[in-house]
């Protein structure tokens, strides 16, 4: 202790240094005063060195070691080396803070790459191995914090690559960890030997890896380097640099006929790298999810071992060609942190590299294939093309067309307005329907289980959000649509008749009526099993609007490409230079130039891609038990909607109830309390308004009501119970209702699956009058008092199927002079409208003419199924039938038998009526199927 020291300890410290030679134990406060002493004379005083805190009582140590530098000390090379390794060790850990991967360049360009027809049914004649890659320059990070740098554009060629591999094969093996798999790279026994030429076809990573090479030379103390004493020399200096490898990723192809060409390959190994090397799903929710203990440890080391990077994937063809290099199937750019991607895998979602990759590929993909074959040719849709998983957003490219001059709103009197006045020029919207029409050829319903249905995005922004909304979903599954034969065996894929809205052709189910049958189709093509197993998907067409005149808030009005638009989406500036908006038309120069609106009248366009995007599929707990039952309940409705002959029969309240009561009597409970739930009558009431259902008429339920009242009265000496009655009066009701709406199957439906009192109280919230109801119809005044009960149980069906024909029937057939558009109206048009609207369609004396010559066809069809309906005589219906088998017309056949001496008078009503009906339905004989026989 020096003698400044010894002048600055009192007589406390002193005597603390005595006990301390006779060992003899300090205090906690005499520890303290030695403590504060010393503090000021230790040796870490000043930047000597890194600043110490508490060690602890149980000390630990790591692999951190570095050389402690003080005045006298030798300086060895071991000491230096120490430090370099301890500072490189230290920056690496600092890279551990974000994920392994590409921070950014490393592009790798080539020409003649992913230039193989898109059918072509070869497996080589791809880009030659010996054709130069260039690796752009960029920087990424390994497992364990390594930088690998490129510094300038770098070129190779695969056949070099491939002859590093015939030495030193080597493959891909999982990383262990899971949704965490690195490139970890390991010799490939399967592999040449010795040099051996033979190259196996299937796919290969490129990866690189960082490396280090000496440089240079520097003498040892004491040698002279250079000439016979150069074996004492050493390398100057080491310089990092990288190496470049094609190993083999050792997944087996199996020769399907859907995996022939490149374009298959590729997207069928980009589905495998994304969701099963990389994102198993099936491995996300175990069965000991919750149980296994992930969510109390620790988030886990990551990968930190010596793996490589990957850039792309290669695959070589049967003659050493590279049929397809594709770079963002592998490639992992750095998005986050590995503490991030665990909690966001372990509560199963993708990691966020691989959900951008996954976008990346799909995209680039799509574009590479647009370029070898154009949206519009032979087999352009998605499937076709390749894909079988893809993400679950996209962007979809489409050529701008102008519009074909015709407009279809689906209303026919705006439609024929619109397209008399040549509005398509002056409007955007029939740009929109053309973008949707492409943009469902991606997704045909005819060859894939895809449901899509499109909208209009006013902000084109707002495709942010929905890529937000479902980044984390899994991908669409695009698989075939299988055709069913009449027993149930799936054959090829066919082609629907109907694809409107997505719906198919009636396969499981006997084509329904009405409300009924489009409820049927929709359970068909996207029934909740169908939804759950993912054996159809539903996406939502995003059509994005751009506007020509945004403002921005610091240059002004922005000088857009929408000139370079306008030819291509058929806009003509002359035909709108009028000023077709009125005051905007006549903005000052500046902004007329930057935003094109006075020049060309409109001022938004449809952008150059549809985006489609999946869709979130959930329901209330009551509604998915309400959909459950009728989803069982429709399947029933086919063993009896249809008789002999595919003639359609109308279906009965007492029939569903029947086969509702073979359901379990727990669904039954769960259905009947949810549909006593009052907000599911309401919904039920508000979906009829806003549908505009032939329900939502508010005089036709009080009519409802009314008659109901009235048949229960009636049924008072043949049905003793109270409940029963009821329950039969309004069945009874429903299926009048039904034969004269059919909207009303649906309350069908609700009286067969409910108590009496909950049909009722939605009746009730119907016949209620509303701002949103559907306005009284010509039909609803021409059945004044409401449609008619009939005493036969058996007249009912057979009224449904002729006032159905009724429907069919042209208004030609009524009014004659009619101009040729009112001609090719059917009477069901007509009668859909109010009073008011008919008489201005029809004019006055054709509407009277139609109104009088269809009440009386009515009235016969009502009076001729009351009288069939008690049944006819078999015998006379053999007649008829083999009349008819013979090629006699039906209406030839009835008045034969007229004049048929053998017939008595017994049955000549029945053939008056007959012939009566046959003449209101146009010579539709299908009725006779559905007599009852006596």
């Amino acid at each position: 202790m020096s003698t400044y020291q010894w002048k600055n300890m009192d007589a406390g410290l002193l005597s603390m240094v005595a006990k301390v030679a006779r060992n003899e134990p300090l205090s906690a406060a005499e520890e303290l005063s030695v403590a504060e002493f010393l503090k000021g004379y230790a040796g870490t005083r000043g930047d000597w060195g890194f600043a110490t805190t508490p060690t602890g009582d149980v000390r630990g140590s790591n692999n951190l070691r570095r050389t402690n530098w003080f005045n006298g000390r030798y300086l060895t090379a071991e000491a230096l080396s120490r430090q370099d390794v301890y500072f490189d060790a230290r920056l690496r850990l600092g890279a551990h803070a974000q994920m392994p991967g590409i921070a950014w360049g490393l592009g790798i360009t080539a020409t003649g790459a992913n230039a193989t027809p898109v059918h072509s049914e070869s497996r080589s004649g791809g880009m030659p191995a010996g054709q130069a890659l260039t690796l752009r320059r960029g920087l990424a990070f390994d497992h364990v914090g390594r930088p690998i740098l490129v510094s300038e554009p770098f070129s190779f060629t695969i056949e070099k690559l491939l002859g590093a591999w015939r030495k030193t094969p080597q493959k891909v093996v999982g990383g262990g960890v899971d949704f965490m798999p690195c490139v970890c790279l390991v010799d490939d026994p399967a592999g040449p030997t010795g040099g051996s030429a033979l190259v196996p076809s299937g796919p290969y990573l490129l990866v690189i890896q960082p490396n280090e090479s000496e440089e240079g030379g520097a003498k040892v103390m004491g040698e002279i380097c250079g000439g016979a004493a150069a074996v004492n020399c050493r390398a100057e200096a080491w310089r990092g640099g990288f190496g470049l490898s094609l190993v083999r990723f050792p997944v087996e192809l199996p020769l399907r006929e859907d995996l022939v060409s490149a374009w298959d390959l590729r997207g069928t190994l980009s589905a495998y790298f994304f969701d099963v090397f990389e994102h198993p799903l099936w491995k996300r929710w175990d069965p000991d999810f919750l149980t296994k203990g992930p969510f109390c440890s620790d988030t886990g080391p990551g990968r930190h071992d010596a793996a490589a990077v990957a850039l792309a994937m290669v695959y070589l063809g049967e003659d050493g060609s590279v049929l397809f290099l594709d770079q963002w199937i592998p490639r992992r750019t750095i998005c986050d942190s590995p503490a991030e991607d665990w909690h966001r895998t372990r509560f199963g979602a993708p990691p966020r590299a691989a959900a951008w990759a996954r976008i990346h590929q799909f995209q680039c993909m799509l574009a590479e294939s647009l370029a070898k074959q154009p949206l519009g040719s032979e087999r352009d849709d998605l499937y076709s093309r390749g894909f079988r998983h893809i993400p679950p957003i996209g962007f979809l490219p489409i050529t701008p067309e102008p519009p074909d001059g015709k407009l279809s709103t689906g209303f026919a009197l705006v439609d024929s307005v619109l397209n008399n006045a040549a509005a398509a020029p002056w409007l955007v919207s029939p740009r929109v329907a053309g973008a949707i029409e492409q943009a469902r050829r991606y997704f045909p319903p005819a060859r894939t289980r895809v449901i899509a249905y499109a909208v209009v995005a006013l902000h084109d922004d707002d495709i942010l959000e929905d890529l937000n909304n479902v980044f984390d979903k899994d991908p669409i599954q695009l698989a075939r649509r299988p055709a069913q034969d009449d027993s149930g065996n799936v054959g090829q894929p066919f082609t629907p008749n109907n694809t409107h809205y997505g719906l198919t052709q009636a396969t499981e189910y006997t084509a329904l009526p009405g409300y009924l049958g489009v409820l049927a189709r929709l359970f068909e093509t996207m029934g909740l099993d169908d939804l759950v197993n993912r054996r159809t998907e539903i996406v939502k067409l995003v059509v994005p609007l751009q506007g020509l005149t945004r403002r921005h808030p610091l240059v002004g009005f922005l000088q857009e490409d929408a000139m370079d638009q306008t030819e291509a989406w058929g806009v003509n500036p002359l035909l709108t230079a009028g000023g077709a908006l009125g005051p905007l038309g006549t903005l000052p120069q500046a902004e007329e130039l930057a935003g094109l609106i006075a020049r060309i009248g409109l001022d938004m366009l449809p952008r150059h891609f549809v985006v489609y995007v999946k869709q979130r599929l959930v329901l209330l707990d009551l509604l998915f038990y309400v959909l459950e039952i009728l989803q069982f309940l429709f399947k029933f409705l086919s063993a009896f909607a249809s008789l002999a002959g595919g003639t359609k029969k109308a279906i009965k309240t007492a029939e569903l109830r029947q086969q509702y009561l073979a359901q379990p009597a727990q669904k039954r409970a769960i259905v009947e309390a949810v549909l006593a739930q009052p907000d599911v009558q309401a919904n039920l009431v508000r979906a009829a308004d806003l549908s505009g259902s032939g329900l939502s008429v508010s005089r036709r339920n009080q009519d409802f009501l009314g008659k109901v009242d009235t048949v229960e009265a009636g049924l008072a000496d043949s049905i003793a119970d109270p409940l029963e009655r009821r329950r039969t009066a309004i069945g009874q009701v429903a299926d009048a209702y039904a034969a004269e709406y059919p909207d009303y199957q649906l309350m069908q439906v609700l009286a067969a699956v409910q108590p009496p009192q909950q049909t009722l109280m939605v009746v009730t919230r119907l016949s209620v009058k509303r701002p949103t109801e559907k306005a009284e119809t010509l039909a609803d005044e021409l059945a004044a008092g409401g449609p008619t009960v009939f005493t036969e149980v058996d007249a009912q069906p057979l009224y449904a199927d002729l006032r159905a024909s009724l429907d069919e029937r042209k208004v030609a057939d009524y009014v004659e002079g009619t101009d040729s558009a009112t001609a090719k109206l059917t009477v069901k048009d007509i009668l859909a409208r109010p009073p008011a609207e008919a008489q201005l369609l029809l004019g006055a004396d054709n509407y009277a003419k139609f109104r009088a010559a269809f009440q009386a066809d009515r009235n016969a069809a009502i009076a001729g199924a009351e009288e069939l309906g008690k049944g006819v005589p078999e015998a006379l219906l053999v007649k008829v039938e083999t009349e008819m088998k013979a090629g006699t017309p039906a209406e030839a056949a009835i008045d034969k038998l007229k004049a048929d001496t053998a017939t008595n008078g017994n049955t000549r009503p029945l053939l008056d009526h007959t012939a009566n009906l046959l003449r209101i339905t146009g010579g539709k004989a299908g009725f006779l199927n559905l007599v009852k026989r006596t």
